[in-house]
């Protein structure tokens, strides 16, 4: 057993040091023996959940929750970051050192000689113009897209795409250009289902799909982020009719789906 007294941090700094020399125990010799046989692999589920439960906990505005979930994040890079230094593949401070470097060549309107005007948009712009410039002219739309990373969910794989064509020109004229053209492409789904093949079928709903993810963009909106808050919604509304369901002896079947709909209904109308 390893004597360790913890008392609590007075500060960031001390806050970090210390997260770090608990992940370092951890993944020590007299560690944890799950701790010292993870890697940088079998560590990635862990982070991308991490990161969703955190991303629900914004979402649900719970604050409580939001700095438990951030902890739980800010665990699995430290471990991840210990995991490569045990490899010697680079230390925390190199990780560190990179990313403070880069914050400061992306921002020339904050620590250099650009003007952003106080202005959102156009802070992005020089910062965006900073990042491209790091990797050299891009000669191609096949290097701009081969930048975005393919382990990505499809979803936000596709709002990735949809933001760097968007960036390079691609992109249409208005907001209600993407709206009319969602219609579209739902036109042409509902023409898929009536001839039938499942490919075909495939193809037409992942253009609305795609259609959708444009409007998000437009918007301003993060697709993933719309979902869960529709999940969110949806898992709510089904909790709640269960539970009057049951109250009033309404069994959850096909055969009493207009109780259920009656049901649903007042669920939506208590909500407003």
């Amino acid at each position: 057993m390893i004597e360790y007294q913890f008392t609590p941090a007075g500060d960031s700094t001390e806050a970090f040091s210390k997260l770090y020399e608990l992940v370092h125990i951890l993944r020590g010799p007299n560690g944890c023996p799950y701790d010292r046989a993870q890697t940088e692999r079998s560590s990635l589920g862990n982070l991308v959940d991490e990161s969703y439960e955190y991303l629900e906990a914004v979402i649900k505005e719970d604050k409580e929750l939001c700095k438990e979930e951030l902890g739980d994040v800010l665990l699995n890079v430290f471990s991840l970051l210990q995991i490569h230094e045990d490899k010697s593949d680079f230390t925390t401070a190199d990780v560190i050192n990179d990313v403070c470097r880069k914050l400061i060549r992306r921002h020339p309107h904050v620590f250099g000689d650009a003007d952003a005007g106080g202005d959102m948009e156009k802070g992005l712009d020089i910062y965006m113009a900073a990042k491209e410039a790091e990797g050299g002219h891009k000669n191609s739309i096949k290097e701009v897209l081969d930048h975005i990373s393919s382990g990505m969910p499809p979803l936000e794989k596709s709002y990735e795409i949809q933001k760097k064509l968007s960036r390079i020109g691609f992109d249409w004229e208005c907001v209600d250009d993407v709206i009319d053209k969602i219609y579209e492409e739902l036109d042409e789904v509902k023409e898929a289902i009536k001839e039938g093949g499942k490919e075909h079928i495939e193809d037409e709903l992942g253009d609305a799909f795609s259609c959708l993810v444009v409007l998000s963009k437009w918007l301003k909106i993060r697709p993933d982020q719309a979902v869960e808050r529709a999940n969110n919604k949806l898992t709510g509304r089904f909790i709640k009719l269960s539970e009057i369901c049951k109250e009033r002896g309404i069994p959850i079947d096909k055969d009493h789906i207009e109780e259920m709909n009656q049901v649903w209904d007042e669920v939506k109308e208590a909500e407003n």
